[in-house]
């Protein structure tokens, strides 16, 4: 059988899970929730673990795509061996595939961009996208972002252009035993948004599923094979981050993050541009002189 894209089975299980039979979506959240370790046990411990016969396994199986249970195992595999990949585990992979002089770095990294911003669009539901967009232009709900130790810079350049056109957006930053007392501010109305791509971290997983269980609602941003984070989320939106380089790029998370923020803008209206328009007020005596807007105000003053 064709092998499967990346991310295909945990894309598929959310997408199929509505259309199951009670039995097989018994199984089918007992995967999501314990992905992908669950399913990379035998036939029979999965099917004990679920509460489900062998049966209902084979059949879930089948849904999926997979012809039989070997290479349903083998896509796991392939899955956590790509979500486990470090620089240095891909430092020694560049070098065997490095490419020669007629094929410069600048020109496959360029490609893979290209390539990732093109299947973005595909990548990303367009209903999904507006309900993301429909929370973080609501004004009666408090955001809350978190990130990992590189996506959380993703996650305080969002908050920094979010914090221009609407009020009560909270970075969540320190040590990870400071993050709690976030939680202590969060409830249904609350918006929890994470960033996390591979390496996962644990502290994030675990702050995404505690202001879960608080009522929050939790919109994750992450790569292709899905961060378990996932797991406590209410909408997932995903993006590519493999490239040429040894390390994961964070290109196309940034695009997406300021597709994200202009759409809030544009959605927000005159509200967003009234609260830009007094920051920009309150920013004048803090402004430089002769720099920014008041270097140009003076040269239009003078005719320059």
């Amino acid at each position: 059988m064709a092998i499967l894209e990346k991310g295909t089975v945990l894309e598929q299980l959310r997408r199929d899970l509505p259309q199951l039979s009670g039995r097989e979506a018994r199984a089918a959240r007992h995967l999501l929730a314990n992905y992908p370790m669950a399913g990379l046990t035998t036939v029979a411990e999965f099917a004990a673990q679920s509460g489900v016969s062998t049966a209902t396994i084979l059949r879930l199986v089948k849904r999926l795509g997979f012809s039989v249970y070997a290479d349903f195992q083998a896509a796991l595999r392939r899955h956590l061996e790509e979500t486990l990949q470090s620089p240095l585990i891909r430092f020694g992979e560049r070098q065997v595939s490095e490419g020669s002089e007629n094929d410069p770095f600048l020109d496959r990294f360029m490609e893979a961009m290209v390539g990732h911003m093109q299947a973005l669009r595909g990548s990303v539901p367009a209903a999904e996208f507006e309900k993301v967009v429909a929370l973080l232009s609501d004004p009666r709900r408090d955001i809350h972002i978190v990130g990992g130790r590189y996506s959380s810079n993703l996650g305080a350049y969002v908050a920094d252009l979010l914090t221009a056109v609407r009020g009560r957006v909270f970075t969540i930053r320190g040590q990870t035993q400071q993050w709690p007392q976030h939680l202590l501010d969060m409830g249904k109305s609350s918006v929890l948004l994470v960033f996390d791509v591979r390496r996962y971290q644990q502290d994030v997983i675990e702050f995404a599923g505690a202001a879960s269980r608080r009522g929050a609602t939790v919109v994750l941003l992450t790569d292709a094979w899905q961060s378990p984070a996932s797991r406590a989320a209410d909408h997932v939106l995903t993006f590519q981050v493999e490239s040429p380089s040894i390390f994961d790029v964070l290109t196309i998370g940034m695009a997406l993050s300021e597709a994200l923020v202009g759409a809030v803008a544009s959605k927000l209206g005159g509200s967003g541009r009234e609260r830009i328009e007094a920051l920009e007020e309150l920013r004048r005596p803090f402004a430089p002189k002769e720099a920014g807007l008041n270097r140009t105000e003076t040269l239009l003053k003078r005719g320059d």
